[in-house]
């Protein structure tokens, strides 16, 4: 793993707004995955077969 020298911002002090946002974005991407992924397990979980509908009576 290399080094990565942090963001800074126009005062030279590291950018925590750059920081909070990246967060932000990164905490609602694994949220949105967590939820597909729980929305799956549901869906798998309840799945139901229908019965086949005749069409010759």
């Amino acid at each position: 793993m290399s080094y990565k020298a942090p963001k800074l911002n126009e005062h030279g002090t590291i950018d925590v707004d750059y920081y909070t946002q990246l967060a932000v974005q990164e905490r609602n991407e694994h949220i949105a995955q967590m939820a597909a992924s729980l929305k799956a397990s549901i869906k798998s979980f309840f799945q139901v077969k229908l019965p086949k509908l005749s069409t010759s009576h």
